[in-house]
């Protein structure tokens, strides 16, 4: 029997894998069109406003987040991101289906999110594979709930 903290594990990471592989797809299919996404810049608040209204927020992102607008980059980019979210959502399959073995499918797929980006386009792609870093923390929730699968 599954426990309800692993399904909740699993339902989180078919979402997830879902969203990445149709941006991947969307990335793949539409190329020129994503390189000319521009990115949202906001104006800064009048110091008077900024004393009155506090902001929780603030955007730290650069020009290049999500993805840089060289289509040469995206291309790969896209093709890592499709390897990642397609070995991550076997391995969560498999784990739903209480399969030790979709654990280590999983570790695989994290450890191709992490990697592929840098090998493909450097260093500088790991700013767009922050999704990747929260899968680290999913590998150890799910290691605590490795006891539950055969």
């Amino acid at each position: 029997m599954r426990s309800q903290f692993l399904t909740l594990l699993c339902v989180l990471t078919f979402i997830s894998c879902g969203i990445g592989l149709f941006d991947a797809v969307v990335s793949l299919s539409n190329t020129q069109t994503v390189a000319e996404t521009t990115a949202i810049t906001r104006k800064p608040l009048p110091e008077d406003r900024k004393k009155k209204e506090k902001s929780y927020f603030e955007d730290r992102a650069s020009g290049d987040v999500p993805l840089p607008s060289d289509p040469e980059l995206i291309q790969p980019l896209a093709i890592a991101q499709l390897l990642y979210s397609g070995i991550t959502l076997i391995g969560a399959i498999l784990m739903f289906r209480l399969r030790r073995i979709g654990f280590w499918v999983y570790v695989a797929g994290v450890a191709i999110g992490l990697i592929l980006p840098v090998i493909l386009a450097g260093f500088g792609a790991l700013n767009v594979s922050f999704g990747v870093f929260f899968s680290l923390l999913f590998v150890y929730l799910y290691w605590q709930n490795i006891g539950e699968m055969r």
